[in-house]
């Protein structure tokens, strides 16, 4: 993989952490003022309603934080292994003979 590529996926990596992070505070907000409608409605099926969004809103930013561990964990094991393919070449391309 080119130098290009691995910056290109870094770069859409970081976007998607990005967005990731955005979505979660917006859904977060929407939480909270769902949740205090919930108890401004009288009527107990209005209220069970918006309970039950307020309930998937919750699960969906536990799902998005579950997304953005694995990009994370994704992220720095890419590093490493290009560490590692870095630290192979320079290796091989250093001269048998100049070993002391």
């Amino acid at each position: 993989m080119g130098k290009e590529s691995e910056q290109a996926q870094h770069e859409r990596a970081e976007k998607t952490l990005l967005a990731i992070k955005e979505c979660k505070h917006y859904l977060e907000d929407v939480e909270k003022e769902l949740s205090r409608m919930s108890k401004k409605f009288s009527n107990r099926e209005i209220a069970q309603g918006v309970g039950f969004a307020v309930t998937g809103i919750h699960e969906t930013i536990t799902y998005l934080d579950i997304v953005k561990k694995v990009i994370e964990k994704t992220e720095r094991i890419v590093a490493k292994r290009r560490i590692t393919a870095d630290n192979e070449t320079d290796n091989s391309s250093r001269d048998p003979r100049d070993v002391e």
